[in-house]
């Protein structure tokens, strides 16, 4: 009798555990919250991970923006150095030619080279002078245009006394163009005859132009100021 009592609670015993275990399981199945939130961490992870990427790829992208732009401004550099050094070469090669020209006194005459753009300024003794000395430039390699600012000299037979009070008064412009705070005086060429200052070369403004002629004109010695200045194109 004792035998099938215990029998018996074993086996209430053991219908209780399944029971139990289907319960969970059912519970676990049909759960809406335990599905959600499941369903949260998925969602919060994939976001992470997206925003890594993001992250990622922007972070790879600047790095290839930056150095595009590092390589293009080193060939802009690069660029620029080349073109300053042909224009170096240019120069020294139109005073060359300049100088081996029997019929060109050359010694009134300055040269300047920018882009392969001759630009000629300073005196000579004749139209005839002018004119050749234009075409020797332009035959030069590398000469794209001769720009012609040269002038025909007032007076051939200058003598020693003029022709130092000449080089003494383009000094003292130069100097004063230096000491000046609006004038460039780097970028301005002074050639002088018989008092005569003519002022060349590129400025960045008008106001430059006028300040380089009124300067000019304040030096002692200085009978007129042709002012062939030019401003530069941005």
């Amino acid at each position: 009798m004792k035998k099938v009592t215990f029998s018996h609670s074993m086996i209430a015993v053991v219908l209780s555990s399944v029971l139990a275990g289907g319960s969970a399981f059912a519970a676990d199945a049909t759960d809406p919250n335990g599905s959600m939130m499941s369903t949260k961490k998925e969602n919060a992870a994939e976001h992470e991970n997206h925003t890594i990427n993001n992250a990622a790829n922007s972070t790879k992208d600047a790095a290839r923006t930056t150095k595009e732009n590092a390589a293009d401004s080193a060939r802009e550099a690069a660029h620029s150095t080349k073109e300053t050094a042909n224009d170096g070469i240019i120069t020294t090669k139109v005073k060359a030619e300049l100088v081996q020209a029997d019929a060109i006194k050359s010694g009134d005459i300055s040269v300047e080279t920018e882009n392969g753009v001759v630009t000629l300024s300073g005196f000579v003794e004749s139209q005839e002078q002018i004119k050749h000395a234009v075409e020797v430039a332009g035959k030069v390699e590398g000469v794209a245009s001769v720009n012609d600012k040269l002038n025909v000299k007032d007076n051939a037979d200058q003598s020693l006394k003029e022709y130092a009070d000449d080089a003494m008064i383009t000094s003292a412009v130069k100097a004063k163009f230096l000491a000046d705070d609006v004038v460039p005086g780097l970028s301005v060429s002074v050639e002088t005859q018989d008092g005569v200052v003519q002022l060349t070369g590129d400025v960045e403004s008008q106001e430059q132009v006028t300040q380089a002629e009124n300067v000019a004109k304040g030096v002692d010695g200085v009978q007129s100021v042709k002012n062939d200045l030019v401003i530069k194109k941005k």
